[in-house]
């Protein structure tokens, strides 16, 4: 990303903390969809989930999932490992990020660690969801420099289209993130990106190439970083 300013391990950090967050807040979206299915007594619904997102199927029953998926901190795939990760690099940003910012990441993961032991453990997902938007609103009103808000906003559109792709109703959220994407990385890359953005704004400017062209679309916008 070359109009930047900053290291590269910096630049990559605050990509990453912006999927990261993006990742953990998308997911309990989806999960919450999804745990609806299973108290229908849909159990097998999980498999799908996993498949679609590329996690492995590792889970014995929904209950192990759903504790597994949501809080366990040796499964890599899991809501608990993403959040530690996007913690871990705000860590290191924190003279970039606001204390603020890093402070509602935290409580996010907090309520995580509680969660496991809680009885009410899925409202205590609507409330890590809610300490994520307001870890997002602090950076709007923090005096964080432009570009490094944009590579955070980059990682998050990245991830936020990544998701919707993998998704059957997903098309919409596509069409309205991928202008905001291609804003933020033009801004810090210039034209570096020209040709994959054009060839993601072809593939997405109509539903039925958008649904033939699924994988390609992943592959193009997991090749903006």
């Amino acid at each position: 990303m070359h109009k930047l300013t900053i290291s590269s391990e910096q630049a990559d950090r605050l990509y990453w903390l912006g999927r990261y967050i993006e990742r953990v807040y998308g997911t309990l979206r989806l999960f919450d969809r999804l745990l609806d299915d299973l108290i229908d007594g849909k159990d097998d619904v999980y498999v799908t989930f996993c498949n679609r997102l590329s996690i492995p199927v590792v889970y014995t029953d929904r209950d192990h999932f759903e504790s597994s998926y949501l809080f366990d901190e040796n499964n890599p795939d899991s809501i608990y490992s993403n959040l530690s990760r996007a913690y871990d690099n705000a860590l290191v940003l924190r003279n970039c990020i606001s204390t603020e910012s890093l402070g509602y990441i935290q409580m996010a993961l907090d309520l995580l660690k509680l969660g496991k032991r809680s009885e009410s453990a899925f409202l205590q997902m609507q409330q890590v969801m809610d300490w994520l938007l307001a870890y997002w609103g602090s950076l709007e009103e923090s005096l964080i420099a432009p570009d490094r808000r944009s590579l955070l906003k980059v990682g998050k559109y990245v991830e936020r289209i990544d998701l919707a792709v993998r998704m059957p109703d997903g098309f919409e959220t596509v069409s309205r993130t991928l202008p905001r994407l291609s804003n933020r990385l033009q801004s810090v890359s210039g034209d570096v990106y020209s040709q994959q953005l054009k060839a993601l704004a072809d593939l997405t400017n109509d539903p039925s190439r958008y649904e033939a062209n699924r994988e390609r679309i992943l592959s193009l916008v997991n090749s903006l970083h």
